[in-house]
């Protein structure tokens, strides 16, 4: 039964304020989302003679999306399009028939913050800002930072940008020329070519000096690969001729061997028969042993001229694989420095075109735009959803307020910028023909010099 009250109530407090005539900027504060009040309810006893002070009920409510607050004891309050005033009354007959007062509290009900307005368009700080009474399109443009203005030095920045980006370029290819010809030394290397077949690009006198420094290195590299070479190769020569001599030697160790065995076979058999005596045969048996020791030796010193001679071998191929390998992994080194190269190269040729094609273009139009006159069109919300108006600099705005900032188009001949700026020079909040809408795409018929009310009611609107 009390919500039912409630709502009775509260229609015939909104058919009450529709039935108001319009009174311009005198009308009291309509409350909407985003605003906050502060609500302070008192009740005179009068048989303790003071006024007692609901806290649970003071203190300061936002209004919610849905145009509601909350309060204690009381619940729910659909505030929307009602002003503080009427807010107060709701509450207090709300409490009184909630708790069983006999005399209905005294509510009261001020707007603590309004909700922000929005400044968007050609200004240097587009957002939302805190609304104050009496805000004017200026001043809110003023909150804003002022009309946006490209810098002045804008193509003096541009034209140091240009320079430094072709320099960026120029170096570019120069390091680019350095990579490509140390990648031609290293392929040559790679195939062991006798000399480098630079590609035409950096063989044409002006990366002389690259080439020139990949030359040198590449014949100081070949040069040094060739003597270590040589140097093996003479060692393995050595080590050969020093085996041969081993071998002739173990073939005269040999025969001696086989001579002083036969002698001491005969010498063996004189014994046996008495006619030599033992000492002569003790001596040929030690010249036996000595001679197979020396064989022996001989053997050995062969073995390790040969595992001499395989080391060299085995050196000189690893000096080759490992100049192979070095080049590979320059080679690859190389190659990703190239495709970085490229990709920077890629880079500053797009940023030097936006440099110096678009961006003088985009700073032209833009000043060109700058020279136009500005437009202030004020979005706002009513009872038959949103509309927009052409204004002057000079009209109020109110909390919730889009205040779009443009310039005039330029269409025919600049007849449509010609007309903007006359109807704004002379402060008249006078849209252009056809050009007030809602913004949920209802026909509004064409709406008045002033703006709507502060009960957040658009008179233009039906």
């Amino acid at each position: 039964m009390t919500g039912r009250i409630d709502g009775i109530l509260l229609a015939a407090t909104i058919l009450a304020t529709l039935a108001l005539p319009a009174r311009g900027d005198d009308a009291p504060y309509r409350l909407g989302p985003q605003d906050k009040v502060r609500v302070r309810v008192t009740e005179w006893r009068s048989d303790r003679g003071e006024a007692f002070v609901w806290e649970a009920l003071s203190g300061e409510f936002a209004v919610d999306a849905a145009g509601r607050i909350s309060l204690p004891l009381v619940g729910t309050l659909e505030v929307a399009g009602l002003s503080a005033e009427d807010v107060g009354t709701l509450l207090g007959d709300r409490l009184q028939r909630k708790v069983g007062l006999v005399r209905k509290p005294d509510a009261s009900v001020e707007v603590a913050q309004f909700r922000p307005v929005y400044v968007v368009g050609q200004v240097d700080k587009p957002g939302a800002y805190a609304f104050r009474p009496q805000l004017t399109v200026l001043q809110a443009v003023g909150l804003a930072g002022g009309l946006y203005r490209p810098g002045d030095l804008g193509l003096q920045r541009l034209s140091r940008e240009g320079i430094s980006a072709r320099g960026d370029l120029r170096e570019v290819a120069t390091e680019r020329a350095a990579l490509l010809a140390r990648r031609a030394r290293l392929d040559a290397e790679r195939r062991g070519d006798g000399a480098i077949a630079f590609p035409e690009e950096v063989a044409d006198g002006r990366f002389a000096d690259a080439v020139g420094e990949e030359r040198a290195l590449f014949d100081t590299r070949r040069n040094a690969l060739r003597s270590q070479l040589a140097a093996l190769a003479q060692t393995k020569e050595q080590l050969n001729a020093e085996i041969e001599t081993l071998q002739a030697k173990a073939v005269s160790q040999d025969r001696q061997i086989a001579l002083a065995k036969k002698e001491l076979g005969n010498i063996n058999g004189l014994v046996e028969r008495g006619l030599s005596i033992n000492p002569r045969l003790l001596a040929l048996e030690q010249s036996v042993a000595q001679l197979e020791s020396a064989r022996l030796d001989t053997q050995l010193a062969i073995s390790r001229a040969r595992q001499d001679l395989s080391r060299t071998d085995r050196t000189a191929l690893d000096l080759k694989n490992q100049q192979q390998s070095t080049v590979l992994v320059d080679l690859r080194e190389t190659q990703m420095r190239l495709t970085k190269l490229q990709l920077k190269a890629d880079t500053l040729r797009g940023l030097l075109t936006d440099t110096e094609v678009v961006a003088p273009r985009l700073i032209e139009d833009r000043l060109e735009t700058q020279r136009r006159p500005t437009v202030f069109t004020v979005v706002r919300a009513g009872l038959h959803g949103a509309a927009e108006e052409v204004v002057g600099e000079m009209a109020p705005l109110r909390p919730g307020d889009v205040l779009k900032v443009s310039n005039a188009p330029i269409e025919e001949g600049g007849a449509r910028a010609d007309e903007s700026k006359a109807r704004i020079e002379d402060g008249k909040s006078r849209p252009p023909e056809g050009k007030s809408r809602p913004l949920d795409g209802k026909a509004v018929p064409k709406p008045s010099t002033a703006l709507p009310r502060r009960d957040g009611i658009v008179a233009s609107v039906q």
